[in-house]
């Protein structure tokens, strides 16, 4: 069965179309960082590297910690005037940034 030209090109533009919706779509929304009530202390080790988080909003916050080349941290909610600690033991992870969640 052969088609015609006319359906040809409809396949071949809703192809496009279809193409071009699925390449342009919108990435998953991206953590944003954490804002600067949220203080970061980042101690290098040589086996990894510590996080202190210090919540000096005025209310809880959730955050956590962006690794590169590594797993991320889990989210800590952290009342305020509250501490989290992260350890990360690794050669490979860097800490990246300090995210909401």
């Amino acid at each position: 069965m052969r088609m015609s030209r006319r359906a040809v090109q409809a396949v071949v533009t809703a192809a496009a179309i279809g193409g071009s919706m699925i390449v342009s779509a919108a990435p998953a929304a991206a953590a944003t960082t954490a804002p600067s009530c949220i203080s970061r202390l980042v101690t290098e080790r040589t086996d990894g590297f510590d996080v202190l988080l210090t919540n000096r909003c005025r209310y809880e916050r959730a955050a956590k910690i962006e690794v590169s080349l590594a797993p991320d941290s889990s989210c800590y909610v952290i009342p305020a005037g509250s501490n989290a600690f992260y350890i990360y033991k690794g050669i490979f992870g860097n800490y990246s940034r300090t995210v909401n969640c």
